[in-house]
């Protein structure tokens, strides 16, 4: 399975997208063990880069908010 993007190029909504299509796919009962371990690998991977973005668009909001807040 061929990867749409680098990780480190990913956008939230791209990587959530991958993940949805990867949900899909494992709902099929005729899926192949072999790819069934790489889907869920890449599922991780994804899963990762979505907890970093939302990590850092949460710093990102206290950077914005401190500055106000200490007026």
């Amino acid at each position: 399975m061929p990867r749409k993007k680098d990780d480190a190029d990913i956008g939230y909504e791209d990587a959530v997208t991958e993940l949805e299509e990867i949900l899909e796919a494992l709902s099929d009962d005729d899926i192949d063990v072999d790819e069934l371990a790489e889907r869920v690998k890449r599922a991780t991977e994804l899963v990762k880069v979505c907890r970093d973005r939302i990590a850092a668009a949460r710093l990102e909001v206290k950077e914005i908010q401190l500055p106000e807040e200490s007026r």
